[in-house]
């Protein structure tokens, strides 16, 4: 099998899984590009450590040592053409370490039963003509159809892994989106043959039913459902942390409307922040913390790079906490996520937030705690939003800011 995905860290995610699994994959790739724990399963590091790649170093020792010989006569003359004939014997033994070298890669490569790569890091050189009974490709809607093909043109089988209601390629050029390179090849098939082109997964072992609710009626049409173990664990089910409404409940929105939370924008950059979200955010984050949620639980999660600066200035000191935009945390999960939408306007403009794919992943990074902070009047101007606002309603999820205020 070829296990593949668009990014290192997506692959060593993979790899990851498979070796707690019992595998032993072996992950194509530079050594430096993977994650420490994981550089045995390195091809180099594997190759290196085979016997043929041992005796390839033997005999490049030996060679090297003829090389030192026919350049250290001292005491006599050697005969005529004995050096040269030392020298040929020399090169003759590094041309057969360089082929035990490519031996011992092979060897690995034949050895395995599952190999894990990047899209794009499957040197043909390296794997010459191989073949594999199935292809796994995983995030594959947020590679780039070309991408795919690489390892596609490899495979007897070939496995699509991903959502396409979340993150879609990454396209710099406008021009390059516009002709049709942020649509991946699995969300192409999927509009070309419907349903049936695809299985969804309906059992989801990550979120708080209260979590999934919203994103499951909007994207999964009602079809997912949480698996008994998580359904409805909760923050204050966390050894270590206080039962308090703010550990006890799954979901909170914080309305911020009316308070004058006004969005601006940071004059270098053009990216959007707002400085009393923020702030809200982070009192947020510190109450956590103070009621026994750890660091590394909670992610803040913010559509805008200025605002992610924003947050990482005003909580430097929390060794651990993980602040990033959307992409960021595609993937990722934590216990606790907090949201800032940041979009606080007289005009009702929501910009960037139009891309309700984003929105998807963010309110779906949380295993056990979602909090939302935004601006219900700028935000119910858009359909999609006025839909999450009335979910949050209909499950007693909504505070006014008012509230915290006093």
């Amino acid at each position: 099998m070829l296990a593949c995905a668009p990014s290192n860290h997506a692959v060593d995610n993979l790899l990851e899984k498979l070796l707690a699994a019992g595998e032993l994959p072996v992950r194509l790739g530079h050594p430096a590009r993977i994650v420490p724990a994981l550089r045995e399963r390195a091809i180099d590091i594997l190759a290196e450590k085979h016997p043929d790649a041992r005796q390839a170093r033997k005999v490049a020792r030996d060679a090297f040592a003829l090389f030192r010989q026919a350049d250290k006569w001292t005491k006599e003359r050697p005969q005529p053409g004995e050096k040269a004939a030392l020298r040929k014997e020399a090169r003759d033994m590094l041309s057969e370490a360089r082929k035990l070298e490519a031996l011992a890669v092979e060897r690995v490569l034949d050895e395995a039963r599952i190999v894990c790569a990047t899209l794009t890091g499957l040197d043909s050189t390296l794997l010459a003509q191989r073949r594999y009974d199935v292809v796994v490709i995983d995030e594959a809607c947020q590679s780039t159809e070309p991408a795919n093909w690489v390892p596609l043109l490899r495979a007897n089988k070939l496995v699509l892994a991903g959502d396409h209601c979340q993150l879609p390629p990454t396209i710099i050029s406008p021009e390059a989106a516009e002709r049709g390179l942020a649509i991946s090849l699995m969300e192409r098939l999927i509009a070309l043959y419907g349903p049936s082109a695809a299985r969804l997964l309906t059992v989801q072992h990550r979120m708080h039913a209260a979590i999934m609710g919203f994103s499951n009626a909007e994207f999964y049409g009602g079809e997912l459902v949480a698996h008994e173990s998580v359904a409805s664990h909760r923050l204050c089910d966390l050894p270590g942390v206080t039962a308090d409404p703010l550990t006890e409940l799954p979901v909170q929105f914080i309305d911020t409307a009316g308070a004058s939370y006004d969005e601006e924008l940071e004059e270098d950059t053009g990216s959007r922040r707002n400085v009393q979200e923020a702030a809200l955010a982070v009192k947020k984050v510190r109450a956590l913390l103070a009621l026994g949620v750890t660091p590394a639980q909670i992610g803040v999660i913010t559509p805008y790079r200025a605002q992610v600066r924003l947050l990482r200035e005003r909580l430097a000191d929390v060794v651990g906490l993980e602040i990033d935009s959307v992409d960021g945390f595609q993937g990722r999960e934590k216990e606790a996520i907090v949201v800032s939408f940041v979009r606080s306007n007289n005009e009702g403009e929501i910009g960037f937030l139009a891309d309700t794919r984003r929105t998807n992943v963010a309110l779906t990074r949380a295993r056990r705690k979602l909090l939302v902070i935004g601006d219900s009047a700028t935000l119910a101007n858009d359909e999609f939003y006025q839909r999450m606002l009335t979910y949050f309603e209909e499950i007693g999820a909504t505070s006014s800011v008012w509230e915290e205020i006093e």
